[in-house]
């Protein structure tokens, strides 16, 4: 029964690593998008609530959200 256990959990943290993996591309593309001025601040932070990853940024400045709604910045 150990041995069992043991794969699992061995199979658990495999998908575990290849999920951080798929999270990190995707957090590096809309860096890259959002750095080289190809999308908005605002579409930027859409993209990241949208893969479920805002727990990642966080915490982030309210009016980053604001300032990305409006069109403006500092």
């Amino acid at each position: 029964m150990d041995t069992e256990h043991r794969e699992f959990l061995l199979s658990a943290l495999r998908t575990a690593c290849l999920r951080c993996k798929a999270m990190e591309s995707d957090l590096g593309s809309i860096g890259i998008a959002l750095k080289a001025d190809l999308i908005s601040p605002d579409t930027a932070v859409q993209w990241i609530e949208d893969a479920g990853l805002m727990f990642l940024v966080q915490p982030l400045p309210a009016t980053v959200g604001l300032l990305a709604k409006q069109g403006g910045g500092p």
